[in-house]
């Protein structure tokens, strides 16, 4: 199967409970036990992150505002990203102002509505295909075993952002049924043991790296694994030494199947899953088409909202996204941030290959949420092609064909050193791993580790990639009143906030209809 050939499908629909359609009405036996029709199933599944609508990229099939802002990713980016320090958005949409500034309440919040309702279609699709599919056919059976762990990456989704959810499995009725909300320390060893069923001696699914690019093989599925446990403390309330072995042993499996690309910026170009060295590091990605997956969400926004001019390989610019002058210190240092001259169009790479910003667009370095030249620019998702340099693509395309990485292995490189440095063990392979990450980045190697020099690593290398807000949670920083940025809060120079902030509420559309639903603290 081509790269994104199993991301051609029809759009989901919003009734939850109606059988997967296709072009015609048929009955969900014949959908199942016909193949053609099967694998478009399991592509609506795996295309559950990236399209919006049945009409184009102007359309979403659940009631937002904005269908661009309703695409699955771009719901979490934002949930992710925009929360934090790492960057924040101009617009004057009222769902954007409580993002920008941590101050949403149980009002409908588009973004938030949006996550969670696309990670409940994503977990219903899993479950109806599930429902009409067995093991006894092989090709089926390893299927199934991508189907499930799919299913599991939606709802760690929603247990990092709501924590007590909705549950369903295949054995759910279908129809007018109230699901019933199932407690986060449930959920955590649901998924736990289901990621250690799926990467088992017995499980159909394919070994670390062996799939065909874009499905998914047991290396996502421990990919998942190292990430669920080293949060483990956020979803339980309490740390437990033994799931950072876990944690290790998982990102390890990772580790030894894959290798960190060479060049850092081809992980984000438009011919990511087409390229070879990048290809040799991306685990699990949200595949992209310029012509296949059109919509206003994913690297399509990424690229869209941080530029107001035809540039890196998109038409237009909706001039949206700002990221705080701290946040870029961060990254390339404070003598490099302080030095950089405002309106230049040089990105920081050669300080830290992962510097990619600039000043192209900026009269100053000091951001504003309601002043797009205000702060610095980001130019880290690029669609021009790594390996056709020579063609301006912003001359032809309006959307992206960037495959978001969702997990790739420099990520396990730095969960396993963090995983060392919290229990002590294994400190010479943390070394080693953490240092091939700082070696790509032309950075000086580490000799020793600390819980701060990983946590300074993650900072740069996964800049934009949505764990933001996951990480400022594990590392204590997301609600404390001493580790600041602008508008935190709601206030310009930042506050502290309210623990309970670290889950968002449950959209008031389904506790009005699930008496079964209790809101989360706070709300």
């Amino acid at each position: 199967m081509a790269a994104c050939a199993v991301m051609s499908f029809t759009a989901c629909v919003g009734d939850l409970d109606q059988f997967p359609m296709s072009d015609t009405t048929i009955d969900s036996g014949s959908i199942y036990s016909n193949p053609d029709y099967r694998m478009g199933q399991l592509a609506k599944i795996y295309g559950g992150f990236t399209l919006v609508g049945q009409s184009g990229a102007g359309s979403a099939d659940i009631a937002v505002a904005d269908a661009g802002a309703s695409e699955y990713l771009r719901a979490l980016w934002s949930l992710q990203s925009i929360t934090t320090d790492e960057v924040k958005c101009i617009w004057g949409d009222g769902w954007v102002a409580e993002i920008n500034r941590n101050t949403w309440t149980s009002t409908k919040n588009d973004a938030i509505y949006a996550a969670y309702s696309r990670g409940l279609m994503m977990i219903s699709f899993a479950n109806e295909y599930l429902r009409n599919t067995d093991d006894s056919n092989p090709e089926i059976a390893i299927e199934r075993a991508e189907v499930r762990f799919l299913r599991a990456y939606a709802y760690w989704t929603l247990l990092d952002c709501f924590g007590n959810v909705p549950f369903t499995t295949p054995e759910s009725p279908v129809g007018a049924y109230k699901p019933e909300q199932i407690k986060a320390k449930d959920l955590y060893y649901h998924i736990k043991s289901e990621l250690e069923e799926i990467t088992s001696e017995n499980s159909a699914l394919k070994e670390p790296h062996t799939q065909v690019y874009p499905r998914v093989d047991k290396g996502a599925a421990y990919g998942l694994l190292a990430r669920l446990t080293i949060n483990h403390k956020a979803y339980l309330g309490e740390e437990i030494m033994d799931e950072y072995d876990v944690t290790m042993a998982a990102a390890e499996k990772v580790i030894e199947a894959y290798d960190l690309a060479t060049n850092f910026e081809a992980l984000f170009m438009g011919d990511n899953g087409e390229n070879p060295d990048a290809l040799k590091e991306m685990v699990y990605t949200a595949c992209y088409d310029a012509a296949k997956t059109q919509s206003y969400g994913g690297p399509s926004y990424l690229v869209l909202a941080s530029k107001n001019d035809n540039s890196y390989g998109i038409q237009g610019g909706w001039a949206g996204l700002v990221i705080p002058h701290e946040f870029v210190a961060k990254v390339i240092g404070d003598q490099a941030a302080e030095d950089a001259q405002l309106g230049s169009e040089l990105d920081y790479s050669v300080v830290d290959t992962r510097g990619r910003f600039h000043l192209r667009y900026s009269t100053n370095k000091e951001m504003s949420i309601t002043d797009f030249p205000q702060g610095w620019h980001q130019c880290k998702f690029n669609n021009n092609r790594f390996l056709n340099p020579g063609v301006d693509y912003s001359l032809t395309e309006s959307f992206a064909s960037i495959d978001f990485p969702l997990i790739r292995a420099a990520e396990m490189n730095l969960l396993y050193a963090e995983a060392s440095c919290r229990t002590g063990k294994n400190a010479n392979k943390a070394v080693q791993y953490f240092n091939e990450v700082r070696n790509r980045a032309k950075q000086t190697p580490a000799t020793a580790l600390t819980l701060d020099d990983v946590f300074n690593e993650i900072t740069k290398e996964l800049a934009w990639e949505g764990h933001r807000r996951t990480t400022l949670i594990r590392y204590d920083l997301y609600t404390s009143a001493t580790y600041l940025w602008p508008y935190k809060g709601g206030v310009k120079s930042g506050q502290g906030l309210e623990d309970y902030v670290k889950l968002f509420p449950l959209p008031i559309d389904d506790l009005q209809v699930n008496e079964n639903l209790v809101q989360n603290p706070g709300y």
